[in-house]
């Protein structure tokens, strides 16, 4: 970034990553910020990373909602439904293992 497009109140010639701002960091980031987020600027590692976190907050819940439905005693009646059902969450449960291996590989590598 180019000295005139600073800001007068930051002493960096760019703006750094505020990952250390949001809801599920760790910690201060020294790189600089590229991508903007829900209003924060973000290195694209770590814009990735967040990415990664809310898809697994998505597959988590629907993962809770398919377990009510299989739970729902009227469900169960519909032997069809409910195996559809059931094939559906498995499917969900595998998205959510591997995104969870995505995050893992993605956090060693930030390291």
């Amino acid at each position: 970034m180019s000295p005139e497009h600073t800001s007068d109140h930051t002493a960096e010639p760019w703006a750094r990553c505020e990952f250390g701002k949001t809801l599920f960091s760790e910690g201060e980031c020294q790189r600089p910020g590229e991508v903007q987020v829900d209003g924060s600027l973000l290195c694209v590692p770590h814009a990735e990373l967040l990415r990664l976190q809310l898809r697994e907050n998505i597959l988590l819940g629907k993962v809770f909602e398919l377990d009510k439905r299989l739970d729902d005693p009227k469900n169960r009646a519909d032997q069809l439904y409910w195996r559809r059902v059931l094939h559906e969450r498995d499917e969900t449960v595998e998205q959510l293992r591997f995104n969870h291996t995505l995050m893992e590989a993605h956090k060693e590598a930030d390291q």
